[in-house]
């Protein structure tokens, strides 16, 4: 009984993992995209509007515009991002 529970486990344990290794979507991007924005303007720089999304490699490019700047936010596929920031 102990080496079904076992199995069982590590099956379990598999389908969890193969979800963290599965692609990031559009949706996912956008979301840590715009949570990188938001942290780092804190509500100073205006309204957001989400302008074009595009994948590039394992890479996601989101730009976004506010009044003053436009703004493009660098996400991997693994969550880490970087903001740059653009005057108009």
């Amino acid at each position: 009984m102990n080496a079904f529970f076992r199995g069982a486990f590590i099956a379990l344990t598999l389908c969890g993992l193969a979800g963290c290794i599965a692609p990031m979507t559009t949706g996912e991007a956008q979301t840590i995209a715009h949570d990188r924005i938001v942290k780092y303007c804190q509500d100073r720089c205006g309204a957001l509007t989400l302008a074009h999304t595009q994948k590039l490699k394992s890479r996601w490019l989101v730009d976004f515009d506010a009044p003053r700047q436009k703004f493009t936010v660098l996400v991997e596929d693994d969550g880490n991002s970087k903001l740059t920031v653009w005057n108009k």
